[in-house]
């Protein structure tokens, strides 16, 4: 920041009240500021001296302000005001954001599921949309330029910040050199990693933004060296990894879309950033591999969305069958047959014993008895009941 001392409790052009700083980078820095007569917060830049005195930066700086200002879109950034301190530094004023970038949120989380990137790609691909109609590419879309929002009933509501490197596609000028590299390497195309910057047009968004979604769903970009000089010979010259590999519940269509979105030539990608954010999200709604076992985080987008259908009740335990009478059992027969038949035979012989008067009459008397038919005294065994199934 040069030898500027602290600025906070300055009041700028008698209407904003610096009350904190926020952050600070190599060419500025923000902090929260307190709109006077209203009360409401903003947050403003504030360019460094050092930046301030380099012809380049300023030229950016003052860019980001006119090209934030006419992109009037929900999911970009709000410019409310422009100009400088009583020293000459420039100053922005813009709506004051509350939440967290995307890069903060990764490092705290690891990475998204899948329902949750394609909302942020949806509402990111919308803003960049809007800035690319009016011919305007971002140019430095990563993590740390995507801004999570808490709003009630509006979870991760995106918006676009930094277009302090962005490019008019109309422009009579350029700001920078042909051969110079511009933005973030970990997310430049291949066109801007070779120092053809000022050739990127929108579809070099559109690979920034694969790019995020990428990291997004596997926790890394796509492409990661030790060094700059490795990763941009990588983004490059050499091909993707599989995403897959290590997401085998991912669905195969997701890993299709991204990588035509990150394909090496910009006339192999899809033909806008809103037509890669549509095939996204109708990727991400495919079936998932037979081989992805359910209840997993990469799942449908339509199954992250719905909570797990409750266990069904338990079916109410059979009741107790009555207890069976027991049925009498061959022996018991018998034993009953054999009373029944001694009874009357025994009658029988002592009444002969008594008229006749001796065992001779009574062994005549039985020699009398007609024999019973083979069988005819077996007891039949008890007959089964049927049982209908339950």
């Amino acid at each position: 920041m040069g030898s500027r001392r602290s600025p906070v409790g300055t009041v700028l052009a008698g209407t904003y009240r610096l009350t904190r700083l926020i952050a600070e980078g190599g060419m500025g820095t923000v902090y929260e500021a307190v709109q006077v007569r209203l009360n409401r917060r903003f947050a403003v830049k504030l360019l460094t001296r050092e930046a301030a005195g380099n012809p380049e930066a300023l030229a950016r700086f003052r860019r980001e302000a006119e090209v934030t200002a006419k992109l009037a879109h929900p999911h970009i950034i709000q410019v409310a005001d422009y100009g400088a301190t009583d020293e000459g530094d420039p100053y922005l004023v813009m709506e004051y954001l509350d939440g967290e970038d995307l890069e903060q949120r990764l490092r705290r989380v690891g990475r998204f599921n899948l329902a949750s990137a394609v909302r942020v790609v949806h509402q990111v691909a919308s803003a960049v949309s809007a800035s690319h109609s009016q011919g305007i590419v971002h140019r430095d879309l990563k993590p740390a330029n995507i801004f999570l929002l808490d709003i009630e009933g509006e979870p991760d509501f995106v918006k676009v910040v930094d277009f302090g490197i962005s490019k008019f596609k109309r422009a009579n000028t350029q700001i920078t050199g042909t051969s110079v590299l511009m933005g973030t390497p970990s997310y430049m195309p291949p066109e801007q990693a070779t120092g053809k910057s000022n050739s990127a047009d929108h579809r070099a968004d559109q690979w920034a933004l694969a790019a995020v979604a990428w990291e997004m769903l596997t926790g890394r970009p796509p492409f990661v060296r030790k060094d700059v000089t490795a990763l941009l010979h990588a983004i490059a010259h050499e091909e993707l990894p599989r995403m897959t590999d290590k997401l085998s519940t991912l669905p195969a269509e997701v890993e299709t879309t991204l990588r035509r979105a990150l394909a090496k030539r910009p006339s192999d990608r899809f033909p806008t950033v809103g037509a890669f954010a549509r095939a996204f999200e109708s990727a991400a709604a495919s079936p998932l591999p037979a081989s992805a076992a359910p209840g997993r985080t990469f799942g449908r987008v339509s199954a992250l969305f719905r909570r797990p259908a409750p266990a069904p009740p338990a079916a109410p335990a059979p009741p107790a069958a009555p207890p069976r009478r027991r049925s009498p059992g061959p022996r018991r027969g018998l034993w009953l047959w054999a009373v029944a038949v001694a009874v009357p035979v025994a009658a029988g012989a002592a009444y002969l014993v008594h008229a006749s008067g001796g065992p001779a009459s009574v062994r005549a008397a039985i020699a009398d008895v007609p024999a019973r038919p083979p069988g005819a005294d077996a007891i039949a065994p008890p007959a089964r009941r049927a049982h209908a199934p339950r």
